[in-house]
Order: C-alpha cells, then structure tokens, then sequence
C-alpha cells in the first residue's frame, strides 16, 4: 500500500486526515486493550451504553482485554468515533483528543505495568521523563522517540508517531499528575506531519 505523502498537516478529525493517518499504521501495529477500554469507559460515562455500542460499531469488535494486543487501527477507528462524539460536550475535536489522551495515561499508570514505571524514578521527575521511552513501548509496538532533559525542572519529548499531538499531549499530563509531579506542565508543538515535540516543565 502506498501511503500518501502529506507536506502540510490535514486538518484533524476531517474524513480525508482520518483515512491518511490509517494509511499509516501496519498490519502488525499493536496497542493494548487497556486503552481502547478507558476511552470506552469515559464514552460510557459522559454519553452511556447507546454511545459505546456505537462507537465499538465502528471498529468491528464487541469487547476488548486490557493486556491483549490488538491492531492499531482499531484503536485509531474508536479514538476519532469517540471524539466525535464527544466533541460538544468538550467544545472541540481537540480538546476531546486531549481529554481522551489523558484517561489512556491515567488507565495506564494505575495498571501494573504503570506502576512499575512510577515506581522506578522514584519521585525524581528527570527519571520518570527518562523512563518514558520503556512505557511508551510497554503501552504501544513500534514507538520512535528521543527523551532529552534540558534543565534541572524540564525536558523534552521528539515522538514520530501515528497518534495525533493532542492525545499524547493528554497521556503525558496524565503521567506527570499520576505520579504527584510538582507544577507539572507539557506543552507541543508540531514539527512535521508526523513528528511532534513535547516539553515538559515542573516546579
């Protein structure tokens, strides 16, 4: 299959970006259930039962295991479902992404293997920016990415990544209040159509 070559980003949560952003993933890309179960959970939450059946309509699956791999694309088909229809009560498709990025970190931080990595910097945010390339590789196959820190309270995340800036910008708040980060902020900015930057800060 030939993917496409974007040389400026598509708008996000548009039919055309949706089917450029699938033409990227693999057939051997993989993401644990754990992450399509807490957007599931939070759909259920806010919109209930009629929602979630709607959204899992999308993907083609009826239920999923949290510690089961299962292929990127369907994760990427329920993530825009999802924040399409949580798109009002967020007051936009970006701010639902994010919103969704951050209760995939949290699932994921609270989970055993997320613990282990909280666990491991023990309270030194310099080491939990550090350990964030063996998370992110634990949560999801095939991550490229580089962890550089740039000062005694920041650092800087360069992901090449098929999630939209807005989901991992979620998931790396999420980390950063989990593990009781100080004034913890992350910022992103875009770098190309695929390659995004990250900056976090604390106090």
């Amino acid at each position: 299959m030939n993917t496409p070559v974007i040389t400026q980003p598509l708008q996000l949560g548009t039919e055309e970006e949706l089917k450029w952003r699938l033409s990227l993933i693999s057939p051997d890309d993989l993401m644990r259930g754990l992450f399509h179960n807490s957007l599931l959970d939070l759909v259920q939450r806010l919109e209930g039962d009629e929602a979630v059946k709607e959204c899992l309509d999308v993907c083609g699956e009826a239920r999923f295991l949290d510690f089961f791999n299962y292929a990127h694309h369907s994760y990427i088909k329920l993530l825009y479902a999802s924040a399409q229809r949580l798109t009002a009560r967020f007051g936009s498709f970006e701010r639902a992404m994010w919103e969704i990025g951050y209760e995939g970190g949290k699932s994921f931080y609270a989970s055993a293997a997320g613990k282990v990595l909280i666990m491991m910097a023990q309270g030194d945010p310099r080491r939990l920016l550090s350990n964030i390339p063996t998370g992110m590789q634990t949560a999801s196959k095939h991550v490229e990415l580089k962890v550089t820190l740039t000062g005694p309270r920041s650092g800087i995340l360069v992901k090449h990544e098929v999630m939209p800036r807005q989901h991992t910008e979620g998931g790396l708040q999420a980390m950063c209040d989990v593990a009781k980060v100080k004034g913890a902020k992350v910022t992103s900015r875009s770098l190309s159509p695929t390659d995004n930057e990250y900056e976090v800060t604390w106090e």
